[in-house]
């Protein structure tokens, strides 16, 4: 499989980078990694994704994210998506004619024309990390704090289970070619500005508790957004408050977005892909997300009821 990607790779003469709606840190570092990658082996490529968290400003190649592109590419590579409805395409839909997804959603439905789904894997960052040994690329430090940007995020600071020895082993590397772990987690994880500060006290004002505490819940609205002046990406990380809490089993966080997204995070017994996927989301099954077009009260009701059906099967 890795062989047949790089084969791909190498007979494209135009490649265009995607991945998922709402990029988190994990689809910013894949996208900005794999870039990297292909301008070191002199590939003509695009990077399309809209409503980028500026807070990953910081990586090298992050201002050459494009909004939109109406160019008509050899290859498409969708980085951490698990569906094809999923894919950010930017201000206008991009044409190509071939296409390989890399993902480690267990979930992921196998869309493209080369499917490598490592599901097990702390984060797709982590799978470009594998991909690019396979290869015998020489990593440098622009690549490795992209792809530890991803490894840092989707792992919540090596936090969440999805952590094993083979990702601290890639992070010994990472710091032998001079990427500086504490400052990465630092500007991705624990920085933030007075707009996030306040989303995080409007959430925890808002927590409500639910079946016994073992159900957390909270949310922010569009006009929470626009009247603190918050950009794209603060409110990441606000699901996680609730999971902290002892005797929270799993934690809901919803926003306001033409409809709600909904973000769900579990500790140990629910597997809450389950739960996103009766709502048309996908994700981990300890990390999901899923998006309703319903009215705040519906969506509500509607996510706190099939956490507790899930809850009542453990």
């Amino acid at each position: 499989m890795k062989n047949k990607i790089k084969e791909m790779i190498d007979k494209s003469s135009s490649i265009v980078l995607l991945s998922h709606e709402n990029p988190d840190g994990d689809a910013i570092g894949s996208l900005i990694a794999f870039y990297q990658f292909l301008v070191s082996i002199n590939k003509s490529v695009d990077m399309i994704s809209s409503k980028v968290p500026t807070k990953f400003n910081f990586l090298n190649g992050y201002d050459k994210i494009l909004i939109g592109s109406k160019k008509k590419y050899d290859l498409a590579i969708i980085l951490d998506c698990a569906t094809k409805e999923r894919i950010e395409f930017g201000n206008n839909n991009i044409e190509f004619n071939n296409s390989i997804v890399i993902d480690h959603h267990e979930g992921n439905t196998k869309y493209g024309n080369i499917n490598y789904i490592e599901g097990k894997v702390s984060s797709c960052c982590q799978i470009l990390y594998y991909l690019f040994k396979s290869w015998n690329i020489l990593l440098n430090k622009n690549i490795g704090e992209s792809l530890m940007v991803g490894v840092l995020t989707d792992t919540n600071g090596f936090k969440n289970d999805n952590v094993d020895k083979n990702t601290f082993v890639m992070v010994s590397e990472m710091m032998d070619i001079g990427v500086n772990i504490y400052n990465l987690r630092k500007k991705s994880l624990t920085e933030m500005t007075i707009p996030q500060y306040e989303l995080m006290k409007l959430a925890l004002n808002r927590l409500e508790f639910f079946y016994n505490g073992m159900i957390a819940f909270s949310f922010i609205t569009k006009d929470d957004m626009e009247r603190l002046n918050a950009q794209v990406g603060d409110h990441e990380g606000l699901v996680e408050i609730g999971r902290d809490i002892v005797g929270v089993e799993v934690s809901i966080f919803m926003r306001e977005d033409e409809g709600y997204r909904v973000s769900f995070r579990s500790n140990e017994t629910v597997d809450v892909c389950k739960i996103a996927k009766i709502f048309g989301g996908n994700g981990h099954s300890r990390a999901s997300g899923a998006k309703l077009e319903k009215t705040f009260n519906e969506a509500k009701n509607l996510v706190i009821e099939e956490t507790i059906r899930a809850l009542k099967k453990q």
